[in-house]
């Protein structure tokens, strides 16, 4: 069909090209919609006491600061189940959560043989705000610390000799994750106009050879 006969066709069938017109405005305008989350991820390392074989806590690293960074982890998240990546930067964000949290302590082995060798845990918060996304971090920053606090209290350990914690990175930052209001504006009207076109082409040859066929129809010479 050449472009003058696809615009004959058009005006036409001009009642199908402005319903079409319309859904694909609303579609386009449905879809430019800005619905944007947020995302935060803070890693909390868990810290040796120092002394005068270890000055720096960050570099002592101890099967017991794994296994206490674990004991934490489960006493906050509870029940919750905790996803399992196949790579330790993979994150809520990538399994489609947009809204809620996750503290897991981070797995370097396969799906049939775990292994835990950082003495840290990481937290993911995903919200529908920045503001939200902040606030559920420190609090459950605050759970951890409050959970270790009383793990060590249980055994009776001395302050000298307590693990602490430190965030990684120390503040707050919080990402937006979403696409381009333009983009989904632009690509659902390209295929609104595409999607239009195509009824056009399909339809009017259709309804021109009912409408040829009722003509000759009606011009048919009685018989006697």
């Amino acid at each position: 069909m050449a472009l003058w006969d696809l615009l004959r066709a058009m005006v036409r069938r001009w009642p199908f090209v402005v319903v079409g017109a319309l859904i694909t405005l609303a579609a386009a305008n449905y879809a430019s919609q800005d619905r944007s989350i947020y995302w935060t991820r803070t890693d909390l390392v868990f810290l040796a006491p120092k002394n005068a074989q270890y000055p720096n806590a960050l570099r002592a690293t101890s099967e017991d600061l794994v296994i206490t960074a674990g004991v934490v982890g489960k006493l906050v998240a509870g029940t919750r189940q905790v996803p399992k990546f196949t790579a330790t930067d993979a994150g809520l964000i990538g399994m489609g959560v947009r809204d809620g949290w996750t503290v897991r302590l981070p797995d370097t082995g396969g799906q049939w043989a775990p292994n835990y060798v950082d003495q840290w845990l990481i937290i993911e918060v995903v919200g529908p705000d920045p503001e939200t996304v902040r606030k559920r971090k420190e609090q459950l920053v605050e759970k951890m610390a409050a959970a270790l606090d009383r793990v060590q209290d249980e055994y009776k350990v001395a302050r000298a000799f307590r693990m602490t914690t430190k965030e990684a990175p120390g503040s707050t930052v919080v990402y937006p994750v979403g696409g381009s209001s333009r983009r989904a504006f632009v690509v659902s009207g390209l295929l609104g106009a595409a999607a239009i076109l195509y009824l056009v082409v399909r339809i009017d040859p259709i309804l021109l050879r009912r409408r040829q066929r009722r003509a000759e129809t009606l011009t048919e010479p009685d018989v006697v």
